[in-house]
């Protein structure tokens, strides 16, 4: 192996063959998981229970009778003050109206049906989002699809598909956000005339997206607020003042309806987080995400990233106890990295994570999506650290590199089958109200339900059966 991670003479044949396998094998694994999904969402059949769910789907079928189409699609589309679904921001229930109203002008009245299908849609958008933030990172396609499918085989995410739930709007938001800061903050000042006015046009596009993204749920606002701020701090730095305009102009049509109901959730939120109607001791906890959360393949991923971060970290602080730290140090260094714009972005990832883990730690309702938004903001990370380090992304053409990445879908793939077609006998004594943490890769092979109406999936002595 030659310096960098490079290939050398002997082994530099097999990079093109473990490229088409990797490349071959995460594109196929991609294409299988949605179709899964796509069947799962037709076909298979579907969680209902009587908790927040059930009163999400009541509201967007009441919604979707009562509004207008007009009304409806600026609810999704435009800024409005959004629903509050028990103290919590449900900006998911408008994307579920819109899914009833589009339903009904093709004549189809199946509602359940048409709740799978919109999941299905932003499982896609999720999927998509993360390969060409992967793409955009590595420049590297077999890295990148396999990258997406991970993502999209994680339990969490893969599993909650058939949940509606808001969380599936958060999981759609948090690369989203990333991404969306990332690309406007990584391209070039304009000079002026034509490029000027077409880099604020690409500014407001950005702060539109990002704006639709506000609405996921209360507990990912801190992710929110963090990145619109390094955005307009970032464009202000660099002298990009017309972009940095527009984009704080657009965002401020969003944030001002969305602040009342904003407070509002996270005072719900925060009293949430002192009972301890959820509470698992973090050695249940940290175990369980690993393989029902975030799955074993993506979790290593991350340790990863980690372990790469604190060595690259270590090497810094050897070096910095040599000079004097002051506060015009650190003022320097602030400056540096607003005006990289991609650097600010990368250091409030971090400062992100250490919050949402913090979090985790002292709160005495853990419930294992407490780990969804460690979980997004670790991503962004990861995206983020690969762009800024050629050597990671030279190590990662390696045919060591593909091989791992191999060994990877292949682990996650076997997490998945298991989960999907032999626990719970197959299906057949699947619930959830039986577990204290929740398994959200759940088998498609769900037993019908007991009596008709009924609005459970349970397992041995579930209190909503009848006896």
């Amino acid at each position: 192996m030659l310096k960098h991670g490079l290939p050398g003479p002997g082994n530099r044949s097999l990079v093109p063959l473990a490229d088409s396998l990797l490349l071959t094998a995460g594109s196929a694994s991609l294409a299988a998981l949605l179709g899964l999904r796509l069947y799962g969402a037709l076909w298979a059949v579907p969680i209902q229970t009587p908790w927040d769910d059930a009163l999400i789907r009541r509201d967007a079928r009441i919604a979707a009778r009562k509004e207008t189409t007009a009304r409806v699609v600026a609810n999704a589309l435009t800024p409005h003050v959004p629903a509050l679904l028990g103290g919590r921001l449900n900006g998911y229930g408008d994307w579920l109206a819109l899914g009833l109203k589009a339903s009904e002008r093709i004549g189809s009245a199946h509602v359940q049906r048409t709740f799978q299908l919109v999941n299905v849609a932003l499982l896609c958008v999720q999927g998509i989002t993360v390969l060409l933030f992967a793409y955009w990172s590595t420049r590297d396609p077999p890295i990148a699809v396999t990258l997406a499918f991970l993502y999209v085989s994680s339990p969490v995410v893969f599993g909650l598909n058939r949940w509606v739930l808001t969380e599936n709007l958060v999981l759609t938001a948090g690369p989203a956000l990333s991404l969306v800061a990332a690309s406007l903050l990584a391209a070039r000042a304009p000079a002026s005339g034509r490029a000027l006015r077409a880099a604020a046009v690409r500014a407001g596009a950005a702060a539109y997206l990002m704006g639709l993204l506000g609405y996921a749920r209360e507990y990912a606002s801190p992710s929110y607020g963090a990145i619109v701020a390094v955005v307009i701090a970032s464009l202000v730095a660099q002298r990009r003042l017309a972009e940095a305009a527009t984009f704080a102009s657009v965002i401020a049509c969003f944030a001002v309806p969305l602040a009342g109901p904003l407070v509002s959730a996270l005072r719900a939120t925060l009293f949430k987080a002192t009972v301890s109607l959820y509470f698992h001791p973090l050695r249940e906890f940290l175990p369980h995400v690993a393989v029902f959360v975030v799955g074993p393949s993506l979790t290593l991923v991350f340790l990863a990233l980690y372990a790469a971060a604190a060595g690259r970290g270590l090497r810094r602080v050897r070096g910095s106890l040599r000079l004097p730290v002051s506060a015009a140090a650190f003022g320097g260094f602030l400056r540096r990295q607003l005006r990289s714009g991609l650097g600010a972005l990368y250091w409030a990832h971090w400062l992100l994570l250490s919050l949402y883990v913090s979090g985790v730690v002292v709160s005495r309702n853990r419930a294992a999506r407490s780990a969804i938004m460690p979980m997004l903001v670790t991503l962004g990370l990861l995206f983020l650290y690969l762009r800024r380090h050629p050597s990671a992304r030279r190590w990662l053409r390696t045919t060591r590199a593909r091989v791992a990445a191999l060994g990877l879908v292949a682990c996650s793939w076997s997490a998945l089958a298991y989960q999907l077609f032999w626990a719970f006998e197959g299906g057949r004594t699947y619930a959830h109200a039986a577990f204290r943490l929740e398994y959200f890769n759940y088998p498609l092979g769900l037993r019908p339900l007991d009596r008709p109406g009924a609005s459970h999936v349970c397992f041995d002595d579930c209190p909503y059966d009848p006896k």
